[in-house]
């Protein structure tokens, strides 16, 4: 629940701690805000306070024009939580309710509808229908102000099912029509372009670029990715087809400028999705360095390189097998052997220009797969047969402690390795293994069973800062 005189106090003092773990809603304007916005302070008795915007919109609230609350970063609150509520935000975050329905999201949470709706309100004020709406309408305004395609594309490619209920939704949105928002930004141009989407994907700064394209050019696997001193760029298995992502990290200034290329706009809420989580650009770097800035051995490190984000994935699977290759092998082997999987085992593509033009093979084309010695061989097969036959799921929303125990038990696949997957592919910012020999050098074993249980609920983020650029998958 959210206590109303915090949530005043850090809205009258534009706390940016506080930025996205709740919104604020005025009742004389009918628009709701970030706790930072710029706007003249409400009196007490006009105000609320909603947990997500949906629920500020399904109050009747529209967002701000000034602060942007459907632009920010979403809570970090959600990304250290595992269960049912935290779960359920980021399937419908990347757009499950539009694809399978909130029955089948119900389904894959393995509860009912009605218990799902019921916990959902419960805890964040709005039920996952309202939460879809909300999604959809964020979707749309960011291609209406990032790209000229026409509306009509704009509106399916969110999620949208008519050109009215478009409209309609986006005028309750954002108390107008969706062509203003475009005329706002001085974008007129009707026509559908030719190259790729240009997106703004904003999060909380600093953020340490630099390192995260020094790690992700370290482990690039030619052929799917390509990483060079400002942008990474990949191929993307989306739900609807094929993609690819360029994120251009040079000079950042709150946001990274991320190219697509898809062969279904439909796809897009799923590809910003995945680039978002990558880059784990939904990480609070305030509340990170409040934690570990405090500890004589991480908080020089957080000192020396403010904004470190702990890399995700854009596919679990794929990132399970590259753990799991770095388990048995050093990291320059172990990117060698995935080269030779993706060109035995995965698919050609035609790239728009050049490479990346394959896709990591999929579970199914793995279960026989050979590679390295028998250990390995078996360790790979192992896996992939449990997520074919759907015994693991290595989405971002899946139950954490289950999948990892369920990955520990697989054989050829040690303790350590789980953590990593729970690390990288299922986002936990607390994951964390005394065995992993990335951190045999970090630091003395003594020390790190002293201060590892100080480092809550951001280990994965302290196993970052001590094994730096050259350790660790994503």
């Amino acid at each position: 629940m959210l206590d109303f005189d915090t949530c005043y106090r850090a809205m009258a003092s534009r706390d940016a701690r506080f930025d996205g773990n709740f919104y604020v809603a005025v009742a004389t304007t009918g628009v709701y805000c970030r706790p930072v916005c710029g706007s003249r302070t409400p009196k007490p008795e006009n105000v609320r306070f909603f947990r997500v915007p949906a629920a500020a919109e399904a109050a009747g609230f529209r967002a701000c024009r000034r602060c942007r609350p459907d632009a920010a970063p979403s809570s970090r609150d959600w990304n250290v939580r595992g269960d049912l509520v935290a779960r359920a935000l980021r399937l419908i975050a990347g757009g499950a309710v539009d694809e399978v329905g909130v029955a089948g999201v119900a389904r894959r949470l393995a509860v009912s509808e009605r218990h799902l709706h019921r916990q959902l309100v419960a805890e964040v004020g709005a039920g996952p229908l309202a939460l879809a709406v909300n999604r959809r309408s964020q979707v749309a305004r960011l291609l209406i102000e990032s790209s000229a395609l026409p509306m009509a594309d704009v509106a399916f490619a969110a999620g949208y099912s008519s050109i009215r209920q478009f409209n309609d939704g986006m005028r309750a949105a954002f108390g107008c029509a969706p062509s203003q928002l475009r005329t706002v930004r001085g974008q007129p141009g009707p026509a559908r372009p030719a190259g790729p989407l240009v997106l703004r994907l904003r999060y909380r700064p600093p953020l340490a670029a630099a390192s995260l394209l020094a790690w992700l050019r370290a482990r690039a696997v030619p052929g799917i990715e390509r990483a060079d001193h400002a942008r990474y760029r990949r191929t993307l298995r989306l739900p609807r087809g094929t993609g690819w992502s360029e994120l251009d990290l040079r000079a950042p200034r709150q946001h990274v400028t991320l190219r697509l290329w898809l062969e279904d706009l439909r796809d897009v809420t799923a590809a910003v999705r995945r680039c978002r989580d990558l880059l784990d650009l939904d990480a609070d770097p305030a509340a990170i360095a409040q934690v570990l800035g405090a500890d004589p051995l991480i908080g020089p490190l957080v000192l020396a390189t403010p904004g470190v984000r702990v890399l995700g994935c854009v596919d679990g699977f794929e990132l399970a097998v590259r753990a799991l290759t770095e388990q048995h092998a050093p990291p320059p082997e172990a990117r060698q052997l995935c080269r030779r999987l993706v060109q035995r085992y995965g698919e050609t593509v035609a790239a728009p220009d050049g490479e990346p033009a394959a896709l990591f093979p999929t579970a199914p084309a793995l279960t026989d797969a050979v590679l390295g010695g028998p250990a390995l061989t078996a360790a790979i097969r192992g896996l992939a047969r449990a997520v074919a036959h759907g015994d693991i799921s290595l989405d971002r929303d899946a139950d954490r402690d289950e999948t990892t125990a369920r990955l520990a038990a697989l054989p050829g696949v040690s303790p350590w390795t789980a953590q990593r997957v729970r690390r990288h592919a299922l986002g936990d910012p607390d994951a964390f293994s005394f065995e992993d020999p990335a951190l045999r050098g970090a630091a003395p074993p003594t020390a790190l069973e002293e201060r590892a249980g100080r480092w809550r609920p951001w280990r994965s983020y302290a196993v970052t800062h001590l094994v730096g650029e050259g350790h660790g998958v994503r």
